[in-house]
């Protein structure tokens, strides 16, 4: 992965129609300062995204395991994709908000575009192509270990690059930067 790479792929044909996905993403995500005070639109992106996860009878649901991570979430909210440090204590709080998470119906999925709204310079968005891709087995330990790889590989762009250019050119953060390129050329609908 290389900048040209991530920006080739932001402006793919895929991330230039206006399809229900990016208009969520750019209504319900892209202006959240606060997820605490947003959790309803986060929430909503995430059914927006798919369908398939039957958000609307288990809202209440997703809402109580969200709220009952806040410390989790406080834990590492500090954090950008690019800076993030693997301790001990923060891989637990990543951990534990992906498993609990995923034992709702959001599964592993669902769960890193919650995660990635929560805080969106932190996580990066996934599914099961990408993370096949990468070697990465659909559980935390699997996400901890995209993660580290997904920072490995903006740490190198960034030696060249600097955030705040690519923040400029792209209007996204680099978490999604990363994962419109996943998206575009390993999500699971690829490898099928």
């Amino acid at each position: 992965m290389k900048y040209e790479d991530l920006i080739n792929s932001h402006r793919a044909e895929e991330f230039q129609v206006d399809d229900a996905y990016n208009k969520a993403y750019r209504e319900l995500i892209l202006p959240i300062k606060d997820p605490w005070q947003n959790l309803d639109s986060i929430i909503e992106f995430v059914r927006k995204w798919s369908r398939r996860v039957p958000i609307g009878k288990n809202k209440d649901e997703i809402r109580e395991v969200v709220i009952s991570l806040k410390k989790e979430f406080e834990t590492i909210k500090h954090y950008n994709l690019e800076d993030l440090e693997f301790t001990p204590k923060n891989r637990e709080s990543i951990m534990k908000i992906f498993d609990k998470l995923s034992a709702t119906v959001l599964k592993y999925t669902g769960t890193t575009k919650l995660m990635h709204g929560m805080n969106p310079d932190l996580f990066v968005m996934w599914d099961k192509g990408i993370g096949k891709h990468y070697g990465c087995a659909p559980n935390s330990m699997g996400y901890i270990h995209f993660m580290r790889l997904m920072q490995e590989k903006i740490q190198e762009i960034l030696k060249n690059h600097s955030k705040e250019e690519i923040i400029e050119e792209t209007g996204v953060s680099l978490p999604k930067l990363i994962d419109e390129y996943n998206w575009v050329n390993f999500r699971t609908s690829k490898s099928v």
